[in-house]
């Protein structure tokens, strides 16, 4: 029985593979003699070919010395081929779908020496059908292949000359919110290489090549396809237009998956990056979010250089020279929640000649700067007006402050700063900034601006999220604020050198568990010849915005603040002031305190407020009523001054100063002195008057 069993499976086995044989036999013979005349009659090309072998066991399809030609070249509705194989191997072809549907399915394909050229068919004209991917090969391999590819109107999509592929497990997608193929690894060489990267870009290299998994790109340029003035109208969407080159770009462990973008290393170097914005404001698109991801080890740029430039042409940011580094970048779905849409390890970045147009205003210059996740340093930081002080004026429809400031050097160190619930933390433990030279200058011909100006406590309060800076320094700078009037002649100036300020605590008032004080420390010379300390303290976490001022100038020529009190109490000084002393307290509302000064040899002169020239008499008279020297240690005045809200903290503590000058020096004798010239002009004239009317008394008796 089991014999019998045996023989049967034997003559239905040995059955079976002689009908595959036959049917092999029978099959090579039909595409022998028949496919020709298929391929004449069923299909729109003109296709010879030396040999052909098929095999249906295995599934494959060989062929050598293969033409193709597009029969109606003009048509646009089908592919368009022209050219020849060298030699063309196919593994498990769907030989039916290809001759039913013109599509090619099969596990791998190897084409030898090809020379094509492609234009695409015309798409469909019903949108809600997509054009079905032409092939579905998983393994593609070309050896020395010259390949052009067009669209129906014959733009140039894809050109590669030497061409050499092998793609291994290849997948094609359709899904445009996901990369358009995923693959295990790959191979590659080509020189030229070009594609149309969608309707704006082009992508162009003048070779390249996969050795060793790495694959690099020479001379690589991302270029726009059309001008600027052309991408601003038709791609209305859009923000910026891209102009990047390279000499090199370089990819380590290069991974494809339809969700995914992995490599190791990344290696850019010479690359020239221009970005071009436009100046309308872009309109939203209702495409959804792309939720692919993106990751990797390593990016470095060598000796780069970077331009933002305007719609106009001109540049508004640009860095002559780079390099950078950035670890462990990655952007997921995850990571596109957040403020920032990806993370990543840490960076380095270093470069010379920044320049960045500040606005209508300034322009701002560095030297060169080196930055980490940790550490900033920046070298020789310049903001520069663009305009004078007279066109700025014209040009401001309100009061507004003109800042010229450089600085030898600003350093970070000690930068944490993370998002939590969308907003910044930020906490550094060190910022310095040296040799700082800050102009400020203030015209009060332009009408007042009647916004609030808030008190330092209350301007770090508004910050919306937390802020600490644990110390910051100022070290051996200059500050000069110069204020002009409509009644001056010539601008107030007050100057401050040899300045060094240490600050502790800077904070926004947000930083669980911080202490909210702030103590302010001022060493410098005033004028740039009397030693000056200052001690300031605020709280950020007072709501009243309470804060104290205390200070003392020492050894202080009268004649070198003349430049201020000049303008504003029409007033010059000669002599000493040996002593200054001020001990302020304020809030939001009120300044108050004890003023007192030393002096010596002393000496006023009272001026014209229109001409500025010196009133003698009135000067002379005020003289006679100033102490020439003052004691050691004068009683102090009261100093009470109401804050004008629209002015800052410095006015007000500058109308503090103001007015403990009048009550000691200058102002309270003054007007003392016009006082008693007015009483003396007014006794002069009833003396003068009842002279007269005794006169006329006398002269009446004796007519």
């Amino acid at each position: 029985m089991l014999k019998k069993l045996l023989k049967i499976t034997a003559i239905i086995v040995g059955s079976v593979l002689i009908f595959i044989v036959l049917l092999n036999i029978g099959f090579s013979l039909w595409l022998k003699y028949k496919l020709p005349d298929y391929l004449k009659t069923k299909t729109p090309y003109e296709i010879t070919y030396q040999s052909l072998n098929v095999e249906i066991i295995s599934g494959s399809i060989s062929a050598n010395q293969i033409k193709v030609k597009t029969k109606q070249p003009n048509n646009l509705e089908v592919l368009a081929l022209e050219g020849s194989l060298g030699n063309m191997n196919i593994s498990r072809l769907g030989v039916i779908e290809f001759l039913k549907n013109n599509q090619i399915e099969a596990n791998s394909i190897k084409l030898i020496n090809p020379y094509l050229k492609i234009r695409l068919a015309k798409p469909k004209e019903e949108k809600s059908k997509k054009n079905p991917i032409p092939f579905n090969i998983k393994n593609i391999e070309i050896e020395k292949g010259n390949i052009e590819i067009h669209k129906p109107d014959n733009t140039k999509l894809f050109s590669a000359n030497n061409l050499n592929i092998d793609l291994k497990n290849l997948s094609l997608n359709q899904n445009p919110n996901e990369l358009p193929f995923a693959l295990d690894s790959y191979k590659i060489s080509a020189n030229p290489f070009y594609a149309q990267i969608g309707e704006v870009y082009s992508l162009n290299s003048s070779e390249l090549k996969t050795v060793n998994g790495q694959l690099t790109i020479n001379n690589f340029e991302l270029k726009p396809l059309i001008d600027f003035k052309s991408w601003e109208k038709n791609f209305k969407t859009q923000k910026t237009l891209f102009d990047i080159k390279s000499k090199s770009i370089s990819f380590n462990d290069l991974i494809f998956n339809k969700k995914k973008l992995s490599f190791k290393n990344v290696q850019a170097v010479d690359p020239i990056f221009i970005l071009q914005n436009r100046d309308n404001k872009v309109i939203k698109s209702n495409k959804e979010k792309s939720n692919f991801n993106i990751d990797f080890e390593n990016f470095d740029i060598k000796n780069g250089q970077f331009s933002i430039l305007k719609s106009n042409g001109e540049k508004s940011l640009s860095l002559a020279k780079f390099n950078a580094n950035l670890k462990e970048f990655v952007m997921n779905e995850d990571t596109s929640k957040n403020k920032i849409p990806f993370t990543y390890k840490d960076y380095k970045v270093s470069g010379n000649q920044f320049f960045y147009d500040a606005g209508p205003y300034y322009n701002m210059d560095l030297s060169s700067f080196n930055m980490s996740s940790q550490n900033i340093d920046l070298k020789n930081f310049k903001l520069k007006p663009k305009l004078s002080r007279a066109e700025f004026v014209r040009m401001i429809p309100m009061e507004k402050d003109l800042y010229d400031i450089s600085a030898n050097g600003i350093q970070f160190s000690g930068i944490n700063w993370k998002f939590e619930n969308d907003k910044p933390n930020i906490k550094i433990k060190n910022v310095k900034l040296s040799n700082v030279d800050a102009n400020i200058f203030r015209s009060k011909i332009p009408k007042d601006d009647p916004k609030e100006k808030l008190l330092y406590s209350k301007l770090l309060r508004t910050i919306k999220f937390p802020l600490l800076v644990e110390n910051l320094n100022l070290i051996d700078s200059r500050l000069v604020y110069e204020e002009d009037t409509p009644d001056s002649n010539g601008p107030g100036k007050v100057y401050f050198t040899n300045f060094n300020m240490k600050v502790k605590n800077l904070n926004s008032n947000k930083q669980r568990g911080t202490d909210t004080k702030v103590p302010i420390a001022i060493n410098c010379k005033f004028m740039n010849v009397s030693p000056m300390q200052v001690n300031w303290k605020f709280d950020t976490a007072d709501l009243r915005d309470n804060f104290t001022i205390a200070g003392n100038i020492n050894d202080l020529p009268a004649v070198d603040i003349n430049p201020f009190i000049k303008p504003y109490l029409h007033v010059t000084a000669t002599g000493r002031i040996t002593k200054l002393n001020f001990d302020f307290r304020g809030n939001n509302d009120i300044l108050n305190g004890k003023f007192r000064i030393a002096h010596q040899d002393l000496k006023v002169s009272v001026l014209d407020k229109k001409t500025q020239e010196k009133k003698k008499f009135l000067s002379a008279i005020a003289n006679l009523i100033v102490k020439k020297d003052s004691d050691q240690f004068p009683e102090s005045v009261d100093v009470y001054v109401e804050r004008n809200k629209e002015r800052s903290f410095f006015n007000l503590f500058w109308k503090g100063i103001e007015d403990g000058l009048k009550k000691t020096l200058v102002g309270i004798n003054v007007d003392r002195v016009k006082k008693n010239v007015d009483e003396i002009k007014k006794e002069v004239k009833k003396t003068k008057k009842s002279i007269r009317n005794t006169k006329d008394k006398i002269v009446e008796k004796i007519s």
